[in-house]
């Protein structure tokens, strides 16, 4: 819900969101140039966040121009006094903020009544996050080999043993076939082979998977910001007079950096 300053009317109770979307905290007071946040029982420190710091507000949520971090690092955990200046102070500090990330620099213009700047260096740092990814798959294939194999089968059967032995004794009435023509048939038995299969387990193919654990090395870029201080101030002619004697009193010996001290403390030395 876009509005202008003039027209939000925030309430206690609403929720205040970073840029980020983290949350800072709870509305507990409203003022006319800025809103009380409190944090919550485990961090009790009272915020004063002032309205032009204000993104969006949709009758529920506040929504700031910083992240969260940035919130709680811009000194608004002091209780103000006349917040129209500290107000205006931390709309000039918003937009400075937003020219330094344009501009890929960092200038911080010392302003009145200010004792301490606060200058943020940022570095890089490298993290690694692993996923899972197939590297490949074993095959297991099975197929079915014919081939010939020849068995010893002990089988037993009947042969025909003839034997003749000469007798003499009169014929029996009992015996009816005298004379008579005719075949008779003696059955042989004996035993057929026949083959069968069984299916026998003769062995099992066990497989499994273990994780093993290596090192690999893993490089990337990554930046950091550094900070120069530079000190322009102008000197006029008497002491630069000043500073180039007390140079040609040193001792040759000396190292050439004390020219960098205050000219006030090699008086001293010297004298």
């Amino acid at each position: 819900m876009e509005r202008t300053e003039t027209q939000w009317r925030f309430r206690e109770g609403d929720e205040v969101y970073g840029a980020d979307g983290d949350k800072v905290g709870t509305i507990v007071e409203v003022h006319p140039t800025y809103f009380v946040v409190e944090k919550g029982i485990f961090f009790p420190t009272d915020y004063f966040i002032p309205i032009s710091a204000v993104a969006t507000y949709d009758g529920v949520a506040v929504y700031l121009r910083v992240t969260k971090e940035d919130a709680l690092n811009q000194g608004w955990d002091t209780d103000p006094t006349g917040y129209d200046e500290a107000a205006a102070l931390a709309t000039d500090v918003l937009r400075r903020d937003a020219d330094t990330d344009a501009a890929a620099t960092t200038e911080t213009t010392p302003r009145e009544g200010t004792d301490t700047i606060r200058v943020p260096v940022h570095e890089e740092a490298l993290t690694a996050v692993k996923r899972p990814r197939q590297l490949g798959k074993v095959d297991v294939e099975k197929r079915v080999v014919e081939e010939q194999r020849t068995i010893a089968v002990p089988v037993t059967k009947e042969r025909i043993r003839v034997q003749r032995r000469a007798v003499n004794r009169p014929s029996d009435a009992r015996d009816t076939t005298a004379f008579e023509e005719g075949t008779i048939a003696v059955p042989i038995q004996g035993e057929e082979v026949q083959l069968q299969t069984q299916t026998r387990v003769t062995e099992e193919v066990e497989i499994g998977k273990e994780a093993v654990q290596r090192t690999e090395q893993a490089t990337g870029t990554v930046r950091r910001e550094e900070v120069r201080v530079r000190e322009n101030t102008t000197v006029d002619a008497a002491e630069a007079a000043r500073r180039d004697a007390l140079r040609d009193m040193e001792p040759a010996t000396r190292d050439t950096t004390d020219v960098a001290d205050e000219p006030g403390d090699l008086l001293d030395r010297v004298q």
